[in-house]
């Protein structure tokens, strides 16, 4: 049974890799088609908009790669979650009593049972090195997909001149060090009011 999951589960990975390339080979053809679009000569403020664009078609073109690597990253970890919980359930049918009186202590036996296959089976799981690996993946391909959005609104808010978060960032950070030469200087002179009174 469980050779079987693993097969089922290489099958599906491998279909999804392949489902991947696909849609990525698509997108790449429509995002070269309005590249190309692009070059054509322009007049007036279209140029303007063309430069826009641009950098807006390449932030959707990262969002669209970034999505479905982690609809692929998510199905690893799925794929990994369903095989402990099949583990776990797999150890509780072995380990189970077969007949039952239904008094408390055949409920609680069984209840013990439950919570170490699973709590064994879990263990082992986010234990592992290869669930690390995934899972690194997922966070990762999520900061990705953020970043992208980042980007994007970051772009909306400097059309709208509105400050950017850099922006915002580098003014916070010059607040920050002025308030940092403020109290330096009061220091000083602290020092030079009790110098001058002890003379």
């Amino acid at each position: 049974m469980g050779d079987t999951i693993t097969d089922d589960n290489k099958q599906l990975q491998s279909n999804s890799e392949s489902d991947f390339t696909k849609q990525q080979e698509q997108i790449k053809k429509i995002f070269n088609g309005w590249f190309e679009l692009i070059k054509l000569p322009t007049i007036g403020p279209f140029q303007a908009f063309s430069k826009d664009f641009i950098s807006y078609a390449q932030e959707l073109f990262n969002i669209g790669q970034t999505l479905l690597q982690l609809q692929i990253n998510l199905k690893e970890y799925h794929i990994e979650m369903n095989n402990a919980y099949l583990q776990a359930m797999k150890e509780v049918s072995r380990r189970a009593p077969k007949q039952y009186n239904n008094s408390k202590e055949d409920i609680e036996n069984y209840r013990l049972v439950a919570i170490d296959a699973f709590e064994n089976a879990f263990t082992e799981l986010f234990g592992s090195k290869d669930f690390a690996v995934t899972n690194n993946k997922v966070t990762s391909s999520q900061l990705d997909l953020l970043k992208h959005m980042q980007n994007i609104a970051e772009k909306n808010f400097e059309i709208l001149k509105l400050p950017t978060r850099s922006e915002v960032d580098e003014i916070l950070k010059d607040i920050h060090e002025l308030k940092k030469a403020i109290r330096d200087m009061k220091k000083n002179l602290e020092v030079l009011t009790i110098g001058t009174h002890s003379k």
